[in-house]
């Protein structure tokens, strides 16, 4: 082996180690975890009558996402907060014409955001049947109602990890790529 080829072979490793590690720190978040948030637990720290307007996205006609503003308690923790937003999504919306981002029978688990900036979010089934059968439609808008609404309320998270039931799963309900952190979609918001 010549000499390039070796400095080749040595860049080529190099980079599969690199993709590997940042992979791993996106994707799989660390061993254990760093800051965590079981959303059973009701205990809120809530500032005195201080509240925030926030954003929430619904689906709505046309396939499109619609934006709703929400007056929420504020909030210093930034799990607690999120936690707050994600149950206002889930309640569903006030206006007319919106959809709710899920069915009732999917409830909100518990958070964790990792070192980097990315939520993991799982969401529990609580139907005694099969997870509800949906379009590749309603489950992109149901997924994108999640990750749209935590990056436009909260710049320091960097992507959103939707898990179901504990586990993160290659699609959420069948037809959408979840196996990775996910950004916003601004393509599917309408404007109004």
């Amino acid at each position: 082996m010549t000499r390039r080829h070796a400095l080749i072979a040595a860049a080529a490793v190099l980079v599969s180690v690199v993709a590997i590690v940042i992979g791993w720190k996106l994707g799989q978040g660390p061993e254990g975890p760093d800051e965590e948030l079981d959303v059973s637990a009701p205990e809120l720290e809530i500032f005195d009558g201080e509240t925030v307007v926030t954003e929430l996205y619904f689906p709505g006609p046309e396939g499109r996402l619609y934006v709703e503003e929400r007056e929420v308690p504020l909030q210093e923790d930034i799990l607690r907060r999120l936690d707050q937003l994600l149950t206002e999504l889930l309640s569903g919306p006030a206006t007319e014409d919106l959809f709710p981002a899920l069915p009732p029978e999917i409830t909100l688990g518990w958070l964790h955001l990792n070192p980097v900036g990315v939520l993991y979010v799982d969401f529990r089934f609580a139907g005694e049947t099969e997870f509800p059968a949906w379009g590749s439609r309603e489950e992109m808008l149901a997924v994108y109602s999640v990750v749209n609404t935590v990056l436009a309320s909260s710049p320091e998270i960097a992507a959103v990890v939707i898990l179901r039931d504990g586990q993160q799963r290659s699609t959420f309900a069948g037809h959408l790529d979840t196996s990775r952190p996910l950004l916003a979609d601004q393509s599917l918001i309408a404007s109004r």
